[in-house]
């Protein structure tokens, strides 16, 4: 156990050695991307002040070497180079030299002092290379400012690349070291700009002694800036510290950027967490009597476990043996290995069913053949499934079964298990209801068919009642003393209203049958109001009652059924005139503008109804009051009638109502479509549905 402990502390030191150095080596990668990313931005700036001079030299007209000295050395181009270097913190200078080296204009002074470049690397070598494209020169000391600067050049090219000159960007390394300054680094970290061939631009911490110095051969740089950067290893090749360095080349310009820190620093942490895992293995070894108290007291906890588990199996055993539902499970391949004692009921016996495959039982447990293959798909795909039905092989007991895949911990698929039920009596019961609803339906059916042939039946007698009515009433058979045209008035006027019962009762049966057809057609809404009003106004006089109407001016048109929608106006405005005593009834035709639709409103002041007597004035032949129905007449078919025919335009039939307060019935039928009027023509729009407020 000592060997064990000594080992395990072994590893776990080494294992948090590397966990230090891979974290200090991510710390590193992250960091040089984020500072190679920001000095890129500082180059792109500078290079982009270099592309635009060298396009101003372009558009120039300098075709020779003379032309280019003598356009581009005046005072405002000095102008523009000096106004360029204003947002350029980074740059210490911009110039431009001629095709012999001399300096012919910059942005610091002017005139420009005389100064020979001849030497200097960027200038022989982009006078030798006519590609395009920026150079990075190794840095120098600068001659004005005696500060560290290099430098980004650019050729300018004449007509057939003949050489004009250069323009130059002089680069402040103090200006890329005082920001690395600013960046947080670990003890004996650093920052360094360096060139693809190893030449070191900048560095923080400064090193005087290593500027424009190139890394040896031998350093892992190279090929890890070949790869597209990576981390190292160094020695330490500057200052003889070693490092884990990080290097981040950049594609758009020949630069790498890398971040470095001491292994030394890498390691502290790691250096703590050994002097704690040391002490805690010492103080392991030394509680290592402490250890067989512990493990005697988890061996008796661990007794206890297997006390509460056998338990609980024997609750669950309890209640399997109770449950009205019986248990199975099934191993890999798909056999069963066990059924409770309740699939007795079910006529197997679970001593026969043991060891069988479902496909064997297919024979005892029948279910429509393609069901039973798509069951038997689900199990070969290892899926849950719930409520697969079972019948019999009599056919008369039905089970509904359930069950779930098991796997093991590496996700090897052990079998199923799950349960079952009799579900024979529901079955039943659904079997039942089913044929209960149909034989209402059935009735239904005959209740409807019986009321449409005897309205037909009872209008052709009563017709005729009507028409001899008529006759009489007219004089044409005679003339009729005064009390035999009274009770002639009364014979019509009762004949005529047992007709308009018998109608509604045919349209109720029409609908419930679904052989009423609506016939749809453009409509003015304003005429078809006034047409409504007009065949109610001698009722309506009778009673002294005042009706009015206001329509809203540019009233559009709609698409309905004439017949049915007069009939849904008539009936409400009949209610309206038939339990209005005073007062009047006022009718509005308004546009609804959030949809392009129809209002149509008409407000009695009549004795209203409460809440209780609206749901029953729409149930058919339901009438408010006895009284009433009495002494205004009515089979309570009008507003039934009325929301039937309202629903069969998709749309439904509200009232809003207080007693001794009026009433007001709203319609809404949502397939109805505005049309518009123009030029004195209906042009039917693709609107949203309308409303129709009534």
């Amino acid at each position: 156990m000592l060997i064990v402990i000594v080992l395990t502390a072994g590893v776990a030191v080494w294992d948090r050695r590397q966990e230090a150095i891979a974290r200090s080596r991510q710390e590193v990668t992250n960091l040089s991307l984020v500072l190679a990313e920001q000095t890129a931005r500082s180059i792109q700036a500078a290079d982009l002040v270099l592309e635009e001079v060298a396009a101003a030299a372009l558009h120039s007209g300098a075709d020779s070497p003379e032309q280019f000295a003598r356009l581009m050395g005046t005072e405002e181009v000095h102008r523009l180079l000096a106004d360029r270097i204003k947002s350029l913190p980074q740059s210490d200078m911009i110039g431009l030299i001629d095709a012999d080296g001399k300096l012919i204009n910059g942005a610091r002074l002017w005139p420009p002092p005389a100064m020979d470049l001849s030497d200097r690397d960027y200038f022989q070598y982009l006078r030798a290379h006519t590609e395009a494209g920026v150079f990075i020169s190794a840095p120098v000391i600068g001659r004005s400012n005696g500060a560290w600067t290099f430098f980004l050049a650019r050729r300018i090219n004449g007509p057939q690349d003949a050489f004009l000159g250069i323009v130059t960007n002089a680069i402040s390394v103090r200006y890329l070291e005082e920001f690395y300054q600013a960046i947080t680094l670990q003890e004996g970290g650093s920052v360094s700009i360096v060139r693809r061939d190893g030449t070191l631009l900048a560095r923080y911490p400064h090193v005087e002694r290593m500027m424009g110095q190139k890394l040896p051969p031998q350093a892992e740089f190279y090929p890890l800036v070949e790869k597209g950067g990576g981390t190292y290893r160094s020695p330490g090749y500057i200052d003889g510290i070693a490092r884990i360095v990080s290097v981040q080349p950049r594609r758009d310009f020949p630069l790498v950027v890398s971040v470095t820190v001491s292994e030394d620093a890498a390691l502290a942490s790691w250096r703590h967490q050994t002097t704690f895992i040391a002490l805690g293995t010492l103080c392991t070894v030394l509680g290592f009597g402490l250890l067989f108290r512990a493990l005697v007291a988890h061996s008796r906890s661990l007794e206890r476990s297997e006390a509460t588990l056998r338990e609980s199996e024997a609750r669950c055993r309890d209640f399997a043996l109770t449950s009205s539902d019986w248990f199975w499970e099934t191993d890999e391949n798909h056999r069963l290995t066990y059924e409770s004692d309740h699939i007795l009921g079910f006529g197997l016996d679970p001593q026969t069913a043991v060891g069988r495959t479902r496909s064997e039982l297919a024979a005892d447990v029948l279910t429509e053949p393609a069901k039973w293959q798509e069951h038997l798909a689900m199990l070969d795909r290892h899926e849950a499934f719930r409520d697969f039905i079972y019948r019999s092989d009599s056919g008369d007991r039905v089970a509904s079964v359930s069950g779930k895949p098991i796997f093991d911990k590496a996700g090897q698929f052990l079998g199923y298990r799950g349960t079952a039920r009799d579900i024979t009596d529901q079955v039943l019961a659904e079997r039942a209801l089913l044929d209960a609803k149909a034989a209402a339906e059935a009735a239904n059916y005959a209740k409807s068919h019986f009321l449409a042939n005897m309205s037909h039946e009872l209008r052709t007698p009563l017709n005729a009642i009507l028409g001899f009515s008529e006759v009489l009433q007219n004089g044409i058979a005679g003339p009729l003393q005064s009390r035999q045209a009274e009770y002639i008035g009364l014979i019509r006027q009762s004949g005529e209203h047992l007709l308009q019962v018998i109608n509604e009762i045919l349209d109720l049966a029409r609908i419930d049958a679904g052989k009423l057809e609506l016939h749809e057609e453009v409509l003015d809404a304003r005429r078809l109001v006034d047409d409504c009003i007009a065949l109610i106004r001698d009722r309506a006089a009778k009673s002294l009652l005042n009706l009015s109407t206001e329509i809203e001016q540019d009233l559009p048109h709609l698409r309905a059924d004439p017949t049915r929608l007069t009939e849904i106006l008539l009936n409400l405005l009949s209610n309206a005139v038939k339990f209005t005593e005073l007062g009047g009834i006022i009718t509005t035709i308004v546009r609804r503008p959030q949809d392009d639709g129809v209002q149509f409103i008409v407000k009695d002041t009549g004795c209203g109804m409460s809440r209780d007597e609206i749901e029953v004035a729409l149930e058919v032949f339901g009438q408010v009051d006895g009284g009433l129905a009495r002494q205004h007449e009515g089979a309570g078919l009008g507003l039934p009638l009325a929301r039937r025919l309202a629903e069969l335009h998709g749309g439904s039939l509200t009232i809003e109502s207080e007693k001794g307060r009026g009433t007001t019935v709203t319609v809404t039928l949502p397939r109805a479509r505005v049309v518009s009027t123009a030029d004195g023509q209906s042009t039917e729009e693709a609107a949203e549905p309308c409303s129709i407020l009534v």
